[in-house]
């Protein structure tokens, strides 16, 4: 368009110039006492000039004007390549570990700097690498007044860099109670969810912890697999935690319902109940669990319960035989059943086949007591010493394991078989 604009610009004007040349006319221009006469050529020609000369007269005089302003603008550029500069060479002596250089480099020309937030992280880190928390601190709080108003984002993110140096530093109360402040303001951000999430599990706030997985879950800070330990952790750790059976009945019920289903969890109930001599209220919940789904944690700890009626106990116990007729636990857990009705022969029968498949040393502690208990104290020392020397073979060959895996697949081809039982009433 620009290029049809001057050539219909260069035709009119030469073909204005062509009938000039024809008829070059006069012009005449008078004033008392003086005239002027010229051609239309000339008078043109010297109008053209003229338009010229006052154009750049305009120009030069716009340019004096605007002079002290380009001047300024051309100072701020300056400075601001200067200080672009200065992050730059911050930044590589932060990652070649020059910490005090790195921290003078990136807190000049910060008033110019695009970048001053980053500037300013940027020192702090280097200041908690000085393990100068005081000037750390300062950083983080003039990045955090940057701004007219400072932008949210950019305090969240100053926020979540505060949290993790203070948890670096091991400072683990300051970086939870920053996580705490954060997830107020942002309680869906994930990055804050995780930084909370661990410094509770690290401080041992369990319900505090249950509270915020609970309400957390649904935008997904961790994934499934994580979040469901660190859940089945709290629970565990804080119906253990409990003082007294108010406080452990209190937990039990703020837990999930999902968590009442998980045998972790209904084992740490099951022991504190035992801890508080709620014998009866523990066999109930084992004996439901039970029920549900085998666990040996359960059977092992059902084991330990004294209630009112141990018949009733052993006789549940042995329902479980037809299934289960060589696991190590419920062979454990009928000796000590066994020993509470003063059935010792029984009772031997069954330590002996828990003890006879090696993988149990809590049943050669309690073979060797029963024998005790019956002034049997040579048969008592020499299991005191076969169990001392299985518990050394595990361990040795737990090391075993994990110097070489494939050893462990074939270990699981060898299959124990418990010699079948025999005991008679007359030891009761």
């Amino acid at each position: 368009m620009r290029f049809l604009l001057i050539l219909f610009i260069a035709l009119s004007a030469g073909i204005g110039l062509t009938i000039l040349a024809e008829n070059p006319g006069y012009v005449l221009i008078m004033r008392e006492p003086w005239s002027i006469e010229t051609s239309v050529m000339i008078f043109i020609l010297a109008l053209f000039i003229s338009f010229i000369i006052f154009y750049l007269l305009i120009r030069l005089l716009n340019k004096l004007i605007s002079a002290p302003e380009g001047v300024r603008r051309w100072q701020r550029l300056r400075s601001k390549d200067q200080a672009i500069e200065y992050t730059r060479k911050g930044l590589v002596e932060t990652i070649k570990g020059n910490w005090t250089q790195a921290e003078k480099l990136l807190t000049k020309k910060l008033e110019d700097n695009p970048l001053a937030e980053l500037n300013l992280l940027s020192a702090a880190w280097n200041a908690q690498q000085e393990e100068d928390f005081q000037k750390r601190d300062d950083y983080l709080d003039e990045a955090s007044k940057l701004g007219s108003p400072p932008s949210d984002d950019t305090e969240m993110a100053i926020g979540i860099a505060q949290c993790t140096m203070q948890h670096l530093a091991g400072q683990t109360e300051q970086a939870l109670a920053t996580a705490r402040s954060l997830s107020e303001v942002a309680p869906t951000n994930p990055a804050i969810m995780r930084s909370l999430i661990k410094l509770l599990t690290q401080t041992e706030q369990w319900q505090e912890l249950l509270s915020v997985i609970a309400s957390t879950s649904r935008h997904h800070p961790l994934n499934e697999n994580d979040l469901s330990t660190i859940q089945t952790l709290a629970a565990t750790k804080l119906l253990a935690s409990s003082n007294n059976i108010s406080v452990l009945e209190q937990n039990w019920q703020i837990l999930p319902r999902s968590s009442h289903k998980q045998v972790t969890v209904i084992a740490s109930y099951c022991r504190t109940l035992l801890r508080f001599d709620k014998h009866n209220e523990a066999e109930t919940q084992l004996r439901s669990a039970l029920k549900k789904q085998w666990s040996e944690e359960l059977i092992e700890i059902y084991g330990q319960v004294k209630t009112d009626d141990p018949g009733a106990q052993l006789k549940y116990a042995e329902s479980l035989l037809a299934e289960h007729p060589t696991d190590s636990q419920l062979m454990l857990c009928m000796g000590r059943l066994a020993i509470q009705n003063q059935l010792w022969g029984m009772a031997r029968s069954f330590l002996e086949v828990a003890v006879q498949n090696g993988d149990n040393n809590e049943a050669f502690l309690e073979l060797a007591r029963l024998h005790e208990s019956l002034d049997e104290n040579d048969s008592a020392l020499k299991i005191y010493k076969r169990g001392l020397e299985n518990c050394l073979n595990n361990q040795s060959q737990d090391l075993t394991l994990q110097q070489n895996p494939r050893l462990e697949s074939q270990g699981a081809e060898l299959e124990t078989h418990a010699p079948s039982l025999a005991y008679s009433n007359e030891s009761k």
